[in-house]
């Protein structure tokens, strides 16, 4: 997931260890773990598939957004799920870290800057996007408490 940002001909080496340094900062260190492990088990074709999935997610998305769908549509919904197994490839992401990432989609310029080369538009949407489906994934996990502690009783 951190990979995203890196692309051949950056400094790569510099910058990906700032930038986990970061995230272990802001996040703890399980993701960056994760990450790391994850990455390294792949394949160059399994990496190159990974990431292709990842610019398709977000192409589609501005797409969808400029053909006028709201963040809250059933279309993006289903991108939203992609992105969060798309995720998966990295480490398992809790509700608070996918609501950090849309964070950093916005106010981290090199995110930023990445998604306003698909769309101008892109961050602010992909932000909403991101918080309207962990907002639904909150409500599920609470509704599976509350059944389960009701069982309990």
């Amino acid at each position: 997931m951190f990979n995203l940002l890196l692309k051949k001909g950056t400094k790569m080496k510099k910058d990906q260890t700032k930038f986990e340094e970061e995230i272990i900062k802001n996040f703890g260190n399980y993701e960056v773990t994760e990450s790391q492990k994850n990455w390294n088990s792949y394949s160059k074709f399994q990496k190159q598939e990974v990431l292709q999935e990842g610019d398709k997610i977000f192409a589609e998305l501005a797409k969808l957004k400029n053909e006028g769908y709201s963040n809250d549509s059933n279309e993006v919904k289903s991108l939203m799920i992609r992105w969060h197994k798309f995720l998966l490839n990295f480490y398992t992401p809790s509700i608070e870290v996918m609501r950090g990432l849309s964070e950093m989609y916005i106010k981290d310029n090199r995110f930023k800057s990445k998604f306003q080369k698909i769309d101008p538009d892109l961050p602010d949407f992909l932000h909403k996007s991101i918080n309207n489906y962990v907002n639904e994934l909150e409500e599920v996990y609470k509704e599976k408490q509350k059944t389960t502690l009701s069982q309990t009783e």
